[in-house]
């Protein structure tokens, strides 16, 4: 029954995500909008990294790819990645403090950024990484209400 009530929660928190990830925003403020999906799917690895990893987080990039109309595999990628690095980190990330997963997370959201964009940079393709610190700061502010709200979603270990 914990693993419904998980789904649900995990379904829930995606659905919110997707929402606030199309929510419409004018002018300048869209480049740094922060990536809904790719906080709340950090989110969930981190809490259930054995559970939840680079597969889940491959299948909602793939959504990602979908509803955002990206071109398919760029957030397959960039999820896949960040969730790996979870994954890799996930002995320690259980004990991390607040502060200390939100730096883990701009760190990894910074990783990746800094990549598409140098792929994006090759192929001779705007990049927008002149918006990226502002954008990892923007996502370093909505993270800890993320954090909270999976973690309080979550159903209780066994």
């Amino acid at each position: 029954m914990e693993s419904d009530n998980r789904g649900v929660a995990i379904g829930l928190t995606l659905v919110l995500a997707v929402i606030l990830s199309l929510m419409p925003l004018s002018g300048d403020w869209i480049v740094w909008k922060p990536n809904f999906l790719l906080l709340v799917v950090m989110a969930w690895v981190i809490h259930w990294p054995n559970d939840l990893g680079i597969l889940f987080a491959a299948s909602v990039g793939l959504l990602a790819d979908i509803v955002l109309r990206m071109t398919l595999g760029h957030s397959v990628i960039a999820f896949a990645l960040c969730a790996g690095a979870i994954v890799l980190l996930s002995r320690w990330s259980q004990y991390l403090s607040m502060l200390q997963r939100t730096l883990l997370v701009a760190l990894i959201i910074s990783s990746v950024a800094v990549l598409e964009a140098s792929v994006f940079i090759f192929y001779d393709r705007p990049s927008g990484i002149e918006h990226l610190p502002l954008k990892i700061l923007l996502s370093m502010l909505v993270w800890p209400f993320i954090d909270r709200l999976v973690a309080r979603l979550q159903p209780k270990r066994g």
